[in-house]
């Protein structure tokens, strides 16, 4: 019973003490811990919103940070097509450059080709009569033309000087064999007598 009323006594006394400070009482040591706690707490969720607010100021930063990464990305991934392109443009008219360049030079060496047998090529043609051989009744007589060592000997022919050529006849007319130019030969027929005389006519080219 005893103990009873003892605990009754503390907890009135207890209720005292809290109350005393609502009253204008003395100070209350729990209620002074319990104050400066709550406004420690105060201070500390004030500290904890100014750092949210940091940190959510913060993360806005890096997000505008990381939008602006992007774009600048975008733009690089852009230019870097585009240099692709302009290179890929570069090089293919460097090749378009190459062949039209082989081309030309295959031209010019066709055209000095075709030039140079152009030059090999006769352009015109002229005659060289030769010296004609004596009139007179020998029998066996020969005459040559020589063309110029720069012309071709395209071909010859000869003919024959005298009233009497019906008793003569050629035995040869050709191109010269040890010289550049035309030869003709003749002798009377077996059993004739004549005058007569031949003379050798070479064609020559011109380029």
């Amino acid at each position: 019973m005893k103990k009873r009323y003892t605990v009754l006594g503390l907890s009135v006394v207890l209720a005292l003490a809290l109350a005393v400070p609502a009253l204008g009482g003395p100070t209350n040591p729990v209620a002074s811990i319990s104050a400066s706690a709550k406004s420690i707490a105060v201070k500390a969720l004030k500290k904890a919103k100014a750092a949210q607010a940091t940190a959510n100021s913060a993360l806005s930063a890096a997000g505008n940070a990381q939008s602006d990464a992007n774009k600048a990305q975008t733009t690089a991934d852009k230019a870097q097509k585009t240099a692709t392109t302009a290179q890929t443009a570069a090089n293919t008219a460097q090749t378009t450059a190459t062949n039209a360049q082989n081309t030309a030079n295959d031209a010019k060496t066709a055209a000095a080709a075709a030039e140079a047998n152009a030059n090999t090529r006769v352009k015109d043609s002229h005659e060289v009569i030769g010296t004609a051989s004596a009139l007179n009744t020998t029998a066996s007589k020969n005459s040559s033309a020589n063309c110029p060592s720069t012309e071709p000997v395209l071909g010859g022919g000869f003919f024959l000087g005298g009233s009497e050529t019906n008793k003569v006849t050629v035995t040869s007319s050709d191109a010269q064999l040890y010289g550049h130019g035309w030869i003709a030969a003749g002798e009377t027929i077996v059993g004739q007598t004549a005058t007569w005389s031949i003379t050798a006519v070479a064609m020559c080219g011109t380029k």
